[in-house]
């Protein structure tokens, strides 16, 4: 049986009680996957890639909309949405949205 993830997908930007609520439930889940699309690959800014127990994609389109370069320990497929999709199609336990 393939292993299953706690899935979020965060649109919001840093400091939002948004943000931090899904930040909060993403460690606690200790088994996580971490999409950031939007405003929310600005959570890169903070270090978010350090978070234990997350693995860490960002969308590549909203980083150069954005000017953020890549950050160490973030995933950045060559195509987000697909590779989101498929996850939560094939490896999802949880999924949330922020």
């Amino acid at each position: 049986m393939q292993e299953e993830y706690d899935i979020f997908l965060l649109t919001k930007p840093p400091f939002s009680p948004r943000s931090e609520l899904c930040l909060k439930l993403a460690v606690r889940s200790k088994n996580a996957r971490l999409y950031l699309a939007g405003d929310g690959v600005y959570n890169l800014l903070s270090g978010i890639q350090k978070l234990p127990g997350c693995t860490v994609y960002a969308c590549q389109e909203d980083l150069e909309a954005r000017a953020i370069s890549g950050r160490e320990k973030v995933i950045i497929p060559d195509n987000f949405y697909a590779v989101f999709i498929e996850d939560m199609m094939e490896n999802c336990k949880h999924a949330y949205t922020f």
